[in-house]
């Protein structure tokens, strides 16, 4: 993610629909697992991202399912965690993506004198609470909320595959609650991988601690392109948090079996 202005043009959405034809669509993406040969794992430790991703050429199509994580305290002022799904970003600037995100609800001081002032940034409180929303990104614009109601809990798909030269789809659909939003973007980026990510995002340019959570479930994986290497991340954010993937020995295991991502805090 990131805060850049967002681009808008030519972008075709269906804000919020529900139904058979909203879940059918989430799942058009290609369901063709990797090959059977498997891409060598390699491990990279980051400053915000953990989780696996599948390095390439060629890929046209990604999903997952995953559950929306519970908050296991009240976040901070401008913690983050946001859970995604996307096609390039690996090795490169370019990024497609789509997910949830929760962060720490931080609101304009003079609306309310009764939340406990930023330290960091004059004019903000915090709430103590986690706003959660749907949301999609093609870097280097900035993140978009979309208009699908989503809730600590829910089962989440997210689908993102190319319907023609330079134009792609990504769908979000709650399982709970049948409500999908869809999306036609056009797209020129060099699909060169696809992930599978928790992320603790920066805001204003800074990385931050994410909103501390509940163990984050990836099931239902599959892509469609060609694997050269499995990539496993592992998250460090500061002296506070560790973010780690159980690890898998190979593409099939990840398709077939899924991950799940622990965080570990590590303050007092």
């Amino acid at each position: 993610m990131n805060v850049a202005m967002t681009k808008r043009l030519a972008t075709v959405a269906l804000p919020v629909v529900s139904g058979a034809l909203a879940a059918a669509v989430a799942f058009l993406v290609p369901t063709v697992a990797m090959p059977a040969s498997a891409a060598p794992v390699s491990a990279t430790s980051t400053s915000n991202w953990a989780g696996y991703g599948l390095d390439g050429s060629g890929f046209t199509g990604v999903t997952g399912t995953f559950t929306v994580p519970v908050p296991l305290s009240s976040p901070s002022c401008l913690e983050e965690t946001a859970v995604w799904v996307g096609v390039d970003g690996l090795d490169n600037r370019d990024l497609l993506q789509a997910g949830i995100l929760e962060s720490g609800f931080a609101i304009s001081s003079y609306r309310s004198a009764s939340y406990p002032p930023s330290a960091e940034i004059p004019g903000l409180v915090c709430s103590g609470q986690a706003a959660v929303y749907a949301w999609w990104e093609d870097l280097p614009s900035a993140p978009v909320r979309v208009a699908l109601p989503v809730k600590v809990g829910d089962s989440v798909t997210v689908s993102i595959f190319k319907m023609s030269p330079g134009w792609w789809a990504l769908a979000v659909h709650d399982l709970t609650d049948q409500q999908s939003f869809l999306l036609a973007q056009p797209y020129a980026g060099p699909q060169t991988s696809v992930e599978w990510v928790v992320e603790a995002p920066q805001i204003m340019g800074l990385f931050r601690d994410p909103v501390p959570f509940s163990a984050v479930h990836f099931r239902d994986l599959r892509a469609q392109g060609q694997a050269r290497r499995l990539e496993r991340f592992s998250l460090r954010s500061g002296p506070d948090f560790t973010s780690v993937p159980e690890q898998v020995a190979s593409t099939p295991q990840l398709m077939r079996e899924g991950f799940a991502v622990h965080l570990t805090v590590l303050r007092g």
